[in-house]
């Protein structure tokens, strides 16, 4: 092994060297009994191309889940960096509990054809349905597959990245 690695096996250690894994950040969202609701998530990843298939990991605590599993039906929305607003779309989406905010109250959005929130801002989108059988328990998550079976791209903007939003918190935006 290369001593020039830390090589680390904790816990939190782990936690951070995952941090070098470069993703996506975007707003899921889910709608149950009319009620939208909507997370940050930065676990998703294209699985199939015949049928499209996305793979999505949720924390089982969240509403977002719960709505998700309830429905059958999720949406996920690409964040874009050139947007001004962008950093706080995920302040929106991620730092409060859709249980006790309504995450979407002042929002401009529109209804997707699965019923799903689209942010109109959004540099794509795609609406899924939960393939079931492939859903996986992972304990603390689940991992949603999901149908894609609508989605809608802009030619402008670019997809803002976990590790980017990461560095401009540590900037102080």
């Amino acid at each position: 092994m290369d001593a020039s690695f830390n090589v680390v096996t904790g816990q939190a250690e782990l936690n951070q060297a995952l941090f070098q894994v470069t993703h996506g950040l975007y707003v899921l969202t889910a709608v149950l009994d009319g009620r939208p609701n909507g997370q940050c998530l930065d676990a998703m990843m294209q699985v199939t191309n015949m049928p499209p298939r996305v793979a999505i990991g949720v924390g089982k605590r969240t509403l977002t889940h719960e709505m998700i599993f309830g429905s059958g039906f999720f949406a996920v929305n690409v964040i874009d960096r050139e947007l001004p607003d962008c950093y706080d779309l995920v302040r929106r989406f991620g730092f409060q509990s859709g249980r006790r905010v309504d995450k979407f109250d002042g929002l401009s959005f529109s209804e997707g054809e699965n019923g799903c929130p689209l942010l109109p801002n959004a540099k794509a989108f795609f609406e899924c349905r939960v393939v079931a059988d492939k859903t996986a328990d992972l304990g603390t998550h689940s991992l949603f597959v999901g149908l894609v079976e609508r989605a809608g791209t802009r030619e402008a903007g670019s997809p803002l990245t976990y590790n980017e939003y990461r560095a401009a918190m540590k900037k102080g935006r």
